[in-house]
């Protein structure tokens, strides 16, 4: 059986010729307007074009992508994934979802959840 080789997640969402991740692609993929990822983000309106390698609005995005991969990994559908991360009440944190967890600066807890939660299907 050959491996197929799969581009990291993360590349996909690069800004192109810099090390940060693309407000525009992130955003796309997420079907959030960039205003939208600027007030998820706590950041001003033109801070995703005028200065996308702002820290926190790299860091948001990290802890968009970070969650996005534990969640694919989980359902094994990308689409799917964001689909639950931007819909799906969790029970164990007041019936927020991943998307609002993140905004507050909670991606660890929300990785955390779902890894626990394949632990145990998994386990």
């Amino acid at each position: 059986m050959s491996t197929v080789f799969q581009e990291p997640l993360v590349e996909r969402f690069r800004e192109s010729d810099t090390p940060f991740l693309s407000p525009a692609k992130v955003g796309e993929f997420f079907g959030l307007r960039i205003q939208e990822l600027a007030e998820r983000a706590h950041v001003h309106r033109n801070t995703p074009t005028a200065r996308p390698q702002t820290p926190q609005l790299q860091k948001y995005l990290q802890d968009m992508v970070r969650v996005l991969a534990v969640a694919t990994e989980m359902t094994g559908d990308e689409k799917r994934a964001v689909f639950l991360l931007r819909n799906e009440p969790l029970r164990a944190f007041g019936y927020k979802t991943a998307e609002a967890l993140i905004q507050e600066g909670r991606a660890d807890a929300v990785i955390a959840y779902l890894e626990s939660l394949a632990g145990g299907a998994a386990g």
